[in-house]
């Protein structure tokens, strides 16, 4: 006989929807950490709101992630009924979809520092110590 329980799911536990989750937004931070990025560098004379704002856009879908996969398996083991596989593949999506945000995000980010660095650069018009910007787009831009 099978060790499963009749109120087990065999093919999808919470720690799943936990691992997968957890490892796409570590893997998506990861990318992030400056002595990992793709080496493109931008040379911006201009602070940018709009791409600081980007880049935090992006470090939240990042922990949205995360969140995505802790809150779907804590919600999964504390129902008191199994939670169905739909749910946990629900997380699991809702995770990638978010990491997949985020990489949208930062390759939108670099498209925008690119435009500003292709402006003509002359350090007396610069209004401060010029910012260098990394790309980090992800694996998920394309």
């Amino acid at each position: 006989m099978s060790d499963i329980k009749a109120d087990q799911h065999a093919a999808m536990q919470p720690w799943h929807a936990m691992t997968f989750g957890s490892a796409l937004g570590l893997v998506a931070l990861f990318e992030r950490v400056q002595g990992f990025r793709s080496g493109r560098q931008y040379v911006l004379c201009h602070e940018s709101p709009d791409l600081n704002h980007l880049t935090l856009v992006a470090l939240v879908l990042v922990a949205g992630a995360f969140l995505a996969a802790v809150v779907g398996a804590a919600t999964a083991t504390m129902r008191s009924k199994p939670s169905r596989p739909p749910f946990l593949i629900a997380c699991m999506v809702a995770a990638l979809a978010l990491v997949v945000a985020a990489d949208t995000v930062d390759a939108s980010g670099e498209r925008l520092a690119a435009t500003m660095a292709a402006e003509p650069f002359n350090e007396r018009t610069c209004d401060y110590t010029p910012q260098v910007y990394s790309a980090t787009p992800g694996w998920f831009s394309w």
